[in-house]
């Protein structure tokens, strides 16, 4: 055989292997969505699944609204990241509570699905704090008059919990109640101890790796912090001070790569989309502090915080809750979490939902 041919050969078998191995992916692929789908139906006579865009803020921007009966209060749940939705990895964390709440996913601008379906030009216009503020409330009282209700509850995570928290403040008459999980109050502050608890515990427990690529980013955060500065930082800070037995699963690539909720593209732009919104809102994002508006709340408060978060310091969130001046706030440790309560323990972020939040909607 001429080497011409063998190499003709060899780039026949290279390619069948490649459509091989994609033709299984996709299969596979398509196999576990309808099986996700077919688990997670509801059957309810009252009962709500529908994924769908809405017009907010002048794009379009996508929802998944899920619950057992549409007659349960809703539950606006706003992701973190930036950018980070949760759309694709919700399954992994909110069935138990789709019995209680009519839960609403939302993609928010720059993210996800909303990424996908908007053009990027405009998205890179108008993707800025302000803007994602107005879009909260925006999709608040768009769920407000869609189904009839005077007021919701909201859940904000991480990042989201900045714009949950400001609605809290300046929308009290809106919600039954605001829910900060993960919650962020002062950004500044936020990475300064962040920072030096994981450098702390690289010293403690020796790791030169970890205090070299920490020491290299001093002094941090600097007055122009950078997504690689961030990167090492969250990096060192999950692995050193974050809690010691976790299963992140629910959130990895394969679960994304399998959600029924989303097409190839958008399994991408779940990716790509987080890098945009980072890179759009992190400057203004790291001057952000809560205690600017004040201390006055006047709604039902409630921090539920894991001991051992390693991107949101629970003790910074502390500080800004025992100075909240409204006696109708709850704060609860979940002592075994870090970062994600909701799936690091459960059970007892479900009954805390059940038991103390959901009362205050009767």
């Amino acid at each position: 055989m001429s080497f011409k041919k063998g190499i003709k050969y060899l780039a026949i078998f290279v390619a069948a292997v490649c459509v091989a191995a994609v033709s299984s992916a996709a299969i596979y692929r398509s196999f576990a969505q309808r099986k996700i789908a077919g688990m997670r139906a509801i059957h309810t006579p009252d009962g709500i699944n529908v994924v769908e865009s809405v017009q907010i803020g002048g794009i379009h921007q996508w929802i998944e609204v899920r619950g057992e009966s549409v007659k349960n209060p809703i539950l606006l749940f706003i992701h973190g990241g930036p950018g980070s939705a949760f759309m694709p990895v919700a399954r992994g964390f909110q069935d138990p509570w789709e019995k209680y709440f009519t839960i609403v996913q939302w993609d928010q601008r720059g993210a996800g699905k909303t990424y996908t379906s908007n053009s990027k030009e405009i998205q890179r216009q108008t993707t800025h704090v302000a803007q994602m503020h107005a879009d909260t409330l925006e999709v608040v009282n768009y769920l407000r008059k869609r189904f009839g209700r005077e007021k919701i509850f909201v859940l904000g995570h991480s990042w989201g919990s900045f714009l949950g928290l400001e609605l809290a403040h300046d929308h009290p008459d809106l919600l039954y109640a605001y829910i900060g999980v993960g919650q962020a109050t002062d950004a500044w502050q936020n990475e300064v101890v962040l920072y030096q608890e994981t450098l702390d515990e690289a010293r403690r427990t020796q790791n030169k790796e970890a205090i070299q690529q920490l020491t290299a980013i001093a002094p941090y955060p600097s007055p122009i912090i950078t997504f690689q500065q961030v990167r090492i930082m969250r990096q060192w800070s999950g692995a050193l001070i974050g809690p010691s037995q976790t299963d992140d699963s629910w959130m990895g690539a394969k679960a994304i790569f399998v959600a029924p909720e989303y097409t190839l593209l958008n399994n991408l732009d779940w990716v790509r989309g987080q890098l945009f919104s980072i890179d759009m809102i992190l400057p203004e994002l790291t001057k952000i502090n809560v205690a600017d508006m004040g201390y006055n709340y006047h709604v039902p408060v409630f921090f539920l915080e894991g001991r051992h978060d390693p991107y949101t310091p629970a003790v910074v969130a502390k500080d800004f809750f025992d100075k909240m001046n409204d006696t109708d706030k709850q704060f609860v440790w979940f002592e075994n979490s870090g970062h994600f309560p909701f799936s690091e323990e459960a059970r007892k972020f479900t009954d805390v939902l059940v038991e103390s939040v959901l009362p205050l909607a009767r």
